[in-house]
């Protein structure tokens, strides 16, 4: 008979063996976000030029904070509830219902203010066309919020392969959609339009799949469960718009420092350093629902062992992504054939810089709310976006393009050290 520690070793093993497949089927998805992210921006740059592709980036900037409103936390609720018990199907179908019942209404009303602030972002950023490519893009909010909360359940079951399926199949159609944009001669102030489409596509499959899992009994009322999202979700809702707006600062506020073509420069440097990043993001995906497991289980000191050995391997993954993206920029700005992209090199470096001396404790990130303390998360991301921010006022009217990515880079340290020590204090946990 095989003794406690023995099958305890081989459960380990087994748990490491499915997170490094899923991580890679993840890391596999993040490739196609590369090739299809390249091959958007390509497009756009060579097509329309940086002042469109500055205003594209201003629509994407508004479009990712006002989806954090439609989503509303209840994504990330929905993903920590059903981590907690996966394969408990009553409950699962309980807490699925429970979420979309508010998704659905609160993706309504975000998608109707994202219309309504399309003059004044429209005026406060002096760009005429952001107005005309948040209205192509409102749709596309709308789905994106219901699509959020979806993956979200494929997520917390650990369906990792479909998940990243999924996620590639969103890229695949956002360049489809702007080859639908190109084809049907609209004007580059509607480009954002590849994300309607590429939404809309996405919700049929998705919608499918997830709905084998609300059928039969559920235990518990729905409606409790939605009670249970919208108060976890009014209480994280604002950490996911800060997480957002903090990803997009350095752009929002170049905007009103510096002119299109500038903010398009940047945009560009920023869009490929957004993709190395997503190397975290597989990461951080694949370990919540771990996270949310064994807090909830409350084994600390084992997850402890998986968090230190994730991090050192992270901090080794990530060093070589970012050498080989750095050395690889200037034959990304060789095949765009667009001069003025060239200043982009030393912001996306210094941009490397910042998320290399955060990247082992990037996938952790969302610990707090793996532990359902959405309020504390909440505080954290505050105090993360305030930095941000002071940063980049303090730094763009002296530095301009560069100034905007070292005070992005500096908050992604401070964010580190902000997470490890309240981690520590409010769970227990040692990053």
């Amino acid at each position: 008979m095989s003794s406690p520690g023995g099958i305890a070793a081989r459960l380990r093993g087994a748990v490491s063996g499915k997170f490094q497949q899923d991580a890679l089927w993840n890391l596999a998805s993040v490739a196609m976000l590369a090739l299809c992210g390249f091959a958007i921006n390509l497009g756009i740059g060579r097509e329309y030029g940086a002042a469109p592709f500055g205003v594209y980036n201003q629509v994407w900037a508004a479009y990712i904070f006002f989806s954090q409103l439609a989503v509303g936390g209840i994504d990330r609720s929905a993903l920590r509830a059903i981590a907690e018990a996966p394969h408990d199907r009553p409950r699962v179908a309980a807490t699925i219902l429970g979420a979309l019942a508010p998704a659905l209404a609160l993706a309504l009303f975000a998608a109707a203010l994202f219309l309504a602030s399309a003059p004044v972002l429209a005026s406060a950023l002096e760009s005429p066309g952001v107005a005309d490519g948040i209205v192509a893009a409102a749709p596309g909010l709308f789905f994106f919020a219901l699509n959020k909360v979806l993956l979200a359940v494929v997520n917390a079951q650990q369906r990792m392969q479909a998940y990243a399926l999924y996620s590639s199949l969103r890229y695949a159609s956002m360049f489809g959609g702007l080859l639908f944009v190109m084809a049907s001669g609209m004007d580059s102030s509607r480009i954002a339009f590849l994300f309607t489409f590429a939404e809309t596509i996405l919700f049929v499959p998705l919608a499918l799949d997830v709905a084998r899992f609300v059928r039969g009994p559920a235990r518990g009322r729905w409606s409790e469960w939605a009670r249970e999202h919208v108060r976890y979700g009014a209480k994280s809702f604002a950490s996911g718009m800060l997480l957002e707006l903090n990803s997009r600062v350095d752009v929002l506020m170049l905007g009103l420092f510096l002119d299109d073509g500038h903010v398009g420069v940047y945009s560009f440097a920023a869009f490929v350093a957004e993709g190395v990043y997503q190397v975290l993001v597989v990461l951080q995906n694949n370990y919540n629902p771990i996270l949310a497991e064994h807090i909830s289980a409350g084994k600390l000191r084992e997850l402890e062992a998986l968090v230190h050995k994730g991090r050192r391997v992270t901090y080794a993954l990530f060093a070589g992504v970012a050498l080989v993206a750095f050395g690889g920029f200037p034959v990304l700005l060789q095949v765009l054939e667009r001069p003025e992209f060239a200043s982009g090199w030393l912001p996306f470096g210094l941009l490397l810089v910042g998320m290399l001396f955060a990247s082992g404790y990037m996938p952790f990130a969302q610990t707090l709310l793996m532990a359902n303390k959405p309020g504390w998360h909440t505080l954290m991301m505050s105090s993360v976006v305030l930095v941000n921010i002071f940063g980049n006022a303090a730094l763009i009217p002296a530095f301009g393009l560069e100034g905007a990515a070292a005070a992005t880079g500096l908050c992604l340290v401070c964010a580190t050290i902000l997470l490890r020590d309240m981690v520590m204090r409010l769970v227990g946990l040692r990053l």
